[in-house]
This record gives C-alpha cells, sequence and structure tokens, in this order.
C-alpha cells in the first residue's frame, strides 16, 4: 500500500515538473523579452532571478558600464557578457581630478584593452574615463578585431598618452563617428593624427579635441576634415587661433555644437577678425571661447536666442557681459560659467532662462555667489534638474527656498568657499533639512562646507530625508562619529561615499559602513587613522577590499574600500597599504 502511494506522489510530482518546464521561457523567447530591457538597474535585477536569467542576460546584454575597474577581472567580464556592443570604464577615483592622489596611482587601460580586443569583434562604443592611457594600448586597440566597427570613442579625463597614439587610431578606425577627448591630459607630439584623420574619415559626425596645450592642430588640416566629413554637426576645437576659424566655419554652415578656438595672444587686427566671425545658425550649443573678451558678445549674440547649451568657463567676460548675453539666452537648458558671473548674472538667468536644467558655476577669485543668487535661482529656474555652486555665503532661509523652488532636482552639489569669512547664518542643519524635505528625487549630493557649518543633527536630517541617495560627498562637516553613524542608518540606498576632512574616526567608518547595506564604495580624505588601523577590521567582508594611503605633501592620509570579485591589486604604488582584503 505504501508503495503503491508511493509511487503515485513521484508520478504526480513528475506530472507537476514537467507542466511547470512546458511553461518555462524558453532561452530563446527570454532572449526576445530581454533585448526590451534597456535599463541597466533592471537588467541587474533580471540576472538575480536565476540561472537561466543571468546566462540569458549575459549573452543578450549589449551596453555594460564598470564604475570601479579594481571591482572585477577583465576576463570575469568577457567570461560573462560575450555579445557587447558598447563598454564604459572608468578607473581612478575622483579624487584625480583634484590633484589629491598619489602619483603612479594605478587606473592602468592596457589590460582590460587587451582583453577586449581578444574577446570582442563587433564593440561599437567605447568609454574610458580616469584611466591611464598609453600610446602603446592605443596602438593595440587599432589592431583589435573591432576597429573596423568602432562608431564611437571617448577618452575623458585621461591621462599617460600622446597625439602620436591617436594616429593609428585616425588610421585605422575608420567608422569612427564620434572621437571625444575631453578633459584629457594628452601630451602634444604633433598633428599627424588630425590630418590622418580628415583623410581617412568620412563619417565623423561629432569630434572633440578641445584640451588645454594641444595647438599643434592646422585650420587646414580641419578644414579638409570639414570638407569631407558631410555629417559632421558637432566640432570642438581647444586651442586653435580663432582669427583664423572662419574659412572652417564657411565649410560647416550646419553645425549644432561648437567648441570655439581661442581668443588669447590675439592683436587688434586679429581681435577684430575673430569677433567678426559669423557662427553657423543652427548651433544649440556653445563652448569653448577661450580667453574671449566682452568684445566678443557681437559674435556670440546672433546664436544666443537659439542656444541650449552654454559654457562660459574659460572666457574672460566681465560680470556686466555675462549679464548681457544671458538676457538674450530665452531657450537655456544647461550653463557652466564661473563665479564671475555674481548673483547679479543668476538674477538674470532667474529671469530669463525659464526651461534651465542644469547649472553648474565654478569657483574664481573674480566674483563670488551669495544667498542673492541662490534664492533667484530657486525663484526661477524651477526645471532644474542639476545644480552645482561655489558659493561665499550662504542661509539656512535660502537653502530652504531651493527645496521649494527646484522640487525636481536630482544632483545638487553645495560648496562654502573659505575666501570670505563673515557667514554669520550657521550652523546650516535647518536648511539642509528642508532642502532634501523638497527636493526628494535627489539621488547625488555633496556638502562641502567649513567646519561647525554642519552638526550632527545636520548629517542626521540627511540620514533622514535623503533615503534616495545613492551618491554622497560631505566636507568639513559633522562633530562627531555619532553624526556619521545616524547618516549611515538613513542612507540605506547609498552606494557610493566620499568623504573629506571630516572629525570621523575608525571605529565611525567601521560602524557606519556595517549600517550602510547598498554601499560599494568609500574614499576618505583625512580620518581619525591609527598606526595600526587595527579598527578597520571590523570592515572584515569576504568581498571588501581596504586600502590606505599615505599623507600627499600637503594633504593628509587617504582610505578606499570598495567591494571587489577578484583578488586585491598589485599596481599600485609601493606606499600602499591593504589593510583588509579577500580572504584566500
Amino acid at each position: 500500500m505504501n508503495h503503491t502511494r508511493e509511487g503515485a506522489n513521484k508520478r504526480q510530482s513528475q506530472e507537476v515538473l514537467h507542466r511547470e518546464q512546458q511553461r518555462a521561457l524558453s532561452d530563446e523567447n527570454l532572449s526576445r523579452i530581454l533585448l526590451l530591457i534597456e535599463s541597466p538597474q533592471d537588467r541587474a535585477a533580471v540576472s538575480l532571478v536565476c540561472r537561466q536569467w543571468r546566462k540569458v542576460d549575459g549573452n543578450t546584454r549589449k551596453y555594460v558600464t564598470i564604475a570601479n575597474m579594481y571591482a572585477v577581472a577583465p576576463a570575469a567580464l568577457t567570461k560573462r557578457f560575450k555579445s557587447l556592443d558598447g563598454i564604459k570604464l572608468k578607473g581612478k577615483p575622483r579624487a584625480a581630478e583634484y590633484n589629491l592622489l598619489l602619483r603612479d596611482w594605478g587606473g592602468h587601460a592596457g589590460p582590460w584593452l587587451e582583453e577586449f580586443g581578444a574577446a570582442y569583434d563587433r564593440l561599437r562604443t567605447l568609454q574610458l574615463r580616469r584611466v591611464e592611457v598609453r600610446d602603446a594600448d592605443l596602438h593595440l586597440l587599432s589592431l583589435a578585431p573591432f576597429s573596423a566597427t568602432l562608431q564611437v570613442m571617448h577618452l575623458h579625463k585621461c591621462s599617460g598618452f600622446t597625439t602620436r597614439g591617436l594616429l593609428p587610431i585616425s588610421r585605422s578606425c575608420r567608422s569612427l563617428k564620434v572621437l571625444s577627448l575631453e578633459d584629457s591630459a594628452v601630451i602634444d607630439a604633433g598633428g599627424e593624427w588630425l590630418h590622418a584623420l580628415a583623410q581617412n574619415n568620412s563619417v565623423l559626425e561629432s569630434l572633440n579635441f578641445a584640451v588645454v596645450g594641444l595647438d599643434s592642430a592646422t585650420v587646414e588640416d580641419l578644414a579638409l576634415l570639414v570638407g569631407n566629413c558631410k555629417s559632421l554637426v558637432s566640432l570642438k576645437v581647444g586651442e586653435v587661433d580663432m582669427s583664423n576659424l572662419a574659412g572652417v566655419l564657411r565649410k560647416a554652415p550646419f553645425l549644432k555644437e561648437l567648441g570655439t578656438g581661442t581668443f588669447s595672444d590675439l592683436g587688434d587686427e586679429r581681435m577684430r577678425m575673430a569677433v567678426s566671425i559669423k557662427l553657423p545658425q543652427h548651433l544649440v550649443l556653445l563652448s569653448g571661447l577661450w580667453a574671449m573678451p566682452d568684445a566678443g558678445l557681437q559674435m556670440v549674440q546672433p546664436v544666443a536666442a537659439n542656444l541650449k547649451k552654454l559654457d562660459l568657463t574659460f572666457t574672460l567676460l566681465s560680470t556686466r557681459a555675462h549679464c548681457e548675453l544671458l538676457s538674450h539666452c530665452f531657450a537655456l537648458e544647461e550653463l557652466e560659467a564661473r563665479n564671475v558671473l555674481g548673483d547679479e548674472g543668476l538674477q538674470v538667468l532667474g529671469r530669463t532662462c525659464k526651461e534651465l536644467r542644469r547649472l553648474r558655476v565654478e569657483d574664481d577669485e573674480e566674483g563670488y555667489i551669495s544667498q542673492r543668487g541662490v534664492v533667484a535661482v530657486a525663484q526661477g529656474c524651477a526645471q532644474l534638474r542639476y545644480l552645482v555652486l561655489y558659493l561665499c555665503d550662504i542661509t539656512n532661509a535660502a537653502l530652504a527656498m531651493l527645496g521649494q523652488g527646484c522640487v525636481h532636482l536630482t544632483d545638487c552639489r553645495i560648496v562654502l568657499g573659505a575666501r570670505f569669512k563673515g557667514v554669520a547664518d550657521l550652523p546650516l542643519d535647518d536648511g539642509v533639512k528642508l532642502l532634501l524635505k523638497g527636493c526628494v528625487n535627489l539621488t547625488r549630493f555633496a556638502l562641502y562646507l567649513r567646519h561647525k557649518a554642519l552638526t550632527d543633527q545636520g548629517l542626521a536630517h540627511i540620514g533622514l530625508y535623503g533615503h534616495k541617495l545613492k551618491w554622497l560627498l560631505i566636507g568639513c562637516t559633522g562633530e562627531s562619529d555619532v553624526g556619521l553613524v545616524h547618516l549611515a542608518i538613513g542612507c540605506q540606498q547609498l552606494e557610493r561615499l566620499e568623504v573629506r576632512d571630516c572629525p570621523f574616526g575608525e571605529v565611525g567608518f567601521a560602524n557606519a559602513v556595517v549600517a550602510m547595506k547598498s554601499l560599494k564604495y568609500l574614499w576618505v580624505q583625512g580620518y581619525g587613522a591609527t598606526a595600526s588601523g587595527g579598527h578597520l577590521l571590523a570592515l572584515s567582508h569576504p568581498c571588501l577590499h581596504i586600502e590606505v594611503f599615505p599623507p600627499v605633501p600637503g594633504q593628509p592620509e587617504q582610505l578606499l574600500a570598495y567591494y571587489a570579485l577578484t583578488e586585491p591589486r598589485t599596481d599600485g604604488p609601493p606606499e600602499l597599504k591593504v589593510v583588509v582584503s579577500k580572504p584566500t
């Protein structure tokens, strides 16, 4: 009787399993479904469902971003993702942009590019950010099987290579539609690369070599390039004499994006030639304008009404000229400038540029921005999504108005400079609280203030109201480890945390990292380090790497912690101390 019942139960279980298998998606059908999902976050969630979904996700994923090149081995990436069309690879921490890292820190692209060349033959997009690229790496890239299909190549804030290294890219990658060297430290070894690009490429749509120090590019090669590339819509040229660009621009009347040449060291006659140039009438983006004086307004104003993106960072415009120009920019959506813009410029911006989405105002010694400018932005720019301001003065009320007027902000960064000492309305705890309560969609937030400008209570407010934050930078904030832990308990979605010159110790960081369940990356400069670093052992985790760096001359010690699926790196400087690493 028991054997009969057991046999019936077994047959019933097999029938149920057979029906479930019939209902299960085949790899082919699942592939078709996953190809419709574009969000990286959704694809990552899909890969966690089961082994089949992870395998199919790996076979169908077309684009991946490696946010930390040391978090995974190159071979592990290519083993999982077999049919990629595009890759974005990030190397050094953001601190590299401010010269806060040791020399020879690492971040070498070579092993990755070698692996890409061996694994992919149809790669179309390659973006490298803050990595060390050698000329030999670029030569290797030009020999890769995908060099014939590569259409987009970005070298963003990279270093270590010369224009000689670009020459084989210009000759071999003939399908390039986008080539950008934006903000990279490129050594000028001649302009042959541009001549080769003009000769070998007829499909280029966007070229950006607006890099400081590249002055060997010739107007003749630019004219040849523009003549051969009929689809060119974006051209950013950097340190090319502006007075010589008139002929090039006449050959490119349909340009939509232009990064102009330089106005530096022009005599009176050549300056008159430069400022009288007629810009393409279809422009929606204008940048460069290197060392452009107020007289350059006569060149820019005829196209100002159509501009959606404007970068005035490198101009020599006065505050008055900024105000005059912005009063004509009714369609502007993105603006970058320096503090010479002043409160007056932000007031004009608030009155005129109602569609502004992105605003970045960098620091300089020529001007200043206070709560008056912040209030003007809050009252006039309701569509803002991205805001970066370097301030000389701020109040709690002004921060609260940002929370009321700019409710769509997703990325907000506030820096309170040290040039002006008379900031009266401190601490800023209440203002930060009301800013975060109003900007409910904020996912990226930076506060670099002054000591005593934000207390432990202010950090607790960030934890309580910044529950959607994924990236956070705090500088000169807080009073003790207690504030850091309160912040950590609340910010459960935080993935990346950067801390500078805050009064936290090893115990505080250990407790904070344990509390933040989503944290993947922590960078700290200046903390209460012990000689042994023993308290950091509390961070021990099977996949957590912790690196401690001695002080850079004039800078305090640094700590970098990140989760990784690979062994500790070996390309760091000799001074690097690994306190905790993946156990073997």
